[in-house]
């Protein structure tokens, strides 16, 4: 992905119209800052999510806060202090011994990543990642074309356009499947707010 750029995503679980999210990548001083925000309708009860990474130059992380609020509001937050060698959460300190991601630079990494296989370390466990068979999308605007990856634990597929951008997400829950498909994305710094009356610069892709 190219800073900076918004991507919005139509949200459906078991088929039927789930909510929204929007995916946000810009540059903040050497490294990156990545955020997630959905408004998720299924499975009930209603939440709105939030998910934000800061990242280094290399796109590892330095700091990851998640939130998710619905019945009660629940808030995970960690540093990863590389120099110093630990890890740090709200009760919880663990020695950095290897090149820890979290869920949003986990998404950047295999955008960028042409390997058959990953295996990627998230505190509290691993992701492995395969790369399927290349394919192809369709979208309002045309087929595209893919590349798509499997990860595991559980049962996630990430697909990828040929610009790194992540452009559809699907996850098995239980017994049905919950998708976020692309529908708009943005690229460019937006327009300040004393022009809202001029045209913004968008690519609908």
């Amino acid at each position: 992905m190219r800073a900076p750029t918004r991507l919005r995503y139509q949200l459906k679980y078991a088929g039927m119209p789930a909510g929204e999210e929007t995916l946000t990548f810009e540059k903040k001083g050497e490294g990156y800052r990545m955020r997630l925000v959905a408004d998720v309708a299924l499975p009930l009860p209603k939440t709105r999510q939030e998910w934000e990474s800061v990242m280094d130059a290399r796109g590892l992380p330095l700091r990851y806060v998640e939130r998710v609020e619905g019945r009660g509001t629940r808030v995970f937050d960690l540093e990863f202090l590389r120099d110093e060698g630990v890890v740090v959460g709200k009760d919880l300190v663990l020695p950095y011994v290897v090149d820890y991601h979290d869920p949003l630079s986990l998404i950047l990494k295999l955008g960028q990543s042409e390997e058959e296989v990953l295996t990627l370390p998230m505190v509290g466990g691993r992701v492995h990642a395969t790369r399927l068979p290349d394919t192809g999308l369709d979208f309002p605007w045309g087929r595209i074309p893919v590349k798509v990856y499997r990860l595991r634990p559980g049962v996630s597929y990430v697909y990828y356009d040929a610009e790194g951008r992540p452009v559809k997400f699907v996850q098995k829950l239980g017994q049905h499947v919950f998708e976020a498909v692309l529908t708009e994305a943005f690229e460019g710094e937006p327009e300040p707010e004393r022009r809202q009356g001029r045209k913004k610069r968008r690519r609908r892709r």
